[in-house]
């Protein structure tokens, strides 16, 4: 581990592919990085707290920071042009992010693969067991320090691709969910608050889906409009009550009427008959079929001033009939046991 907060280490970066040069790229990851200086290996460890007083120490000074080439700028060399200029420090998820605007030279060279990879140099602080502290610069180099560091190609889900960034792509993501991008007090985005907060929005949605097809499946349709479709051809219940009492009202009175044409009741029953089909139209449909015909004629054409007579001689008055027929007694019946 470094201990002169002097001696600065080259460290490398991650290489460029065939895309144009990135434009924001990680600088360095949190947690433990291996890395080889000359004949000798060592690591280091980086988390928040790390980055936070590099991009700290790096906003006090109020100005870009350099890049350049093979490290010009620490050296010695006469010259150090720069390659470009990091005008942002930020955190993401994964690690510490730098935002750089290329000079023509340089976006040239990478674009060739002339140059490839970039180093940053590192200060450390003796204050914390050798964490890193400050940022000196970062050069474009082709003989980086920093072991297993990703490539920035399309197909590499954490870091950058040409000038589209992930974090862009979890901004955009968190639109179109309609979650509000974290911040912290500085102002600067928190990236892993809010992929958290696209997570927690997923989880809701994913239940919400459920709950949806749940619904879906006790009303029998595939789709809302579906069931906006039964709801609009729904009657209220109220309604739906005075329209079903009033429909076995005149089923009744039908059914009563055919009754006593047939002679299967006589008018003396026809308020209790009515009464009866309307509340149990299958129970009066029944004791009409299994009824005797207990009328001559039309059973309202009755005249109930005079009892019919039987074939015997025999008279029953309307009262006499009716009793018979509900208690389920023929006329035979009542002619045996008169």
């Amino acid at each position: 581990m470094p201990k002169n907060t002097l001696t600065p280490i080259i460290l490398d970066l991650v290489p460029f592919g065939d895309e144009p040069a990135a434009q924001r790229f990680l600088l360095v990851r949190y947690g433990k990085t291996d890395f080889t200086k000359g004949a000798d290996r060592g690591h280091f460890e980086f988390d928040e707290q790390d980055a936070d007083a590099i991009i700290a120490d790096f906003r006090s000074r109020g100005k870009d920071l350099v890049m350049d080439y093979e490290h010009s700028s620490v050296n010695g060399s006469a010259e150090a042009p720069a390659a470009g200029w990091i005008r942002k420090l930020e955190k993401g998820r994964d690690g510490l992010y730098a935002e750089v605007e290329w000079t023509p030279k340089a976006a040239e060279y990478l674009k060739n693969r002339e140059y490839r990879y970039h180093s940053p140099v590192i200060l450390f602080n003796p204050k914390r067991d050798g964490h890193p502290w400050r940022l000196h610069s970062v050069a474009v180099t082709n003989h980086p320090a920093m072991h297993s560091y990703p490539p920035l190609v399309a197909d590499d889900s954490t870091i950058t691709k040409g000038t589209t960034t992930m974090n862009e792509h979890i901004k955009a993501l968190a639109a179109a969910l309609g979650v509000k991008v974290v911040t912290l007090d500085d102002g600067t985005e928190d990236e892993k608050a809010t992929v958290a907060a696209i997570n927690a929005k997923i989880t809701e949605l994913n239940d919400n889906a459920k709950k949806a097809s749940e619904f879906l499946g006790l009303h029998n349709a595939k789709t809302f409009d579906d069931v906006t479709g039964k709801i609009k051809g729904m009657v209220p219940a109220a309604e739906k009550a005075e329209l079903e009492a009033k429909l076995a009202s005149m089923n009744a009175e039908k059914a009563v009427a055919q009754a006593l044409t047939d002679g299967k009741i006589v008018k003396a029953q026809e308020a209790w008959a009515k009464d009866y089909a309307a509340k149990n139209p299958q129970g009066f449909a029944d004791f009409i079929a299994a009824a005797p015909k207990v009328a001559p004629g039309p059973a309202s054409t009755v005249n109930t001033g005079k009892p019919p007579k039987t074939d015997e001689g025999e008279t029953f008055s309307d009262a006499d009939l009716a009793i018979a027929a509900r208690m389920g007694v023929t006329l035979e019946d009542l002619k045996k046991n008169r």
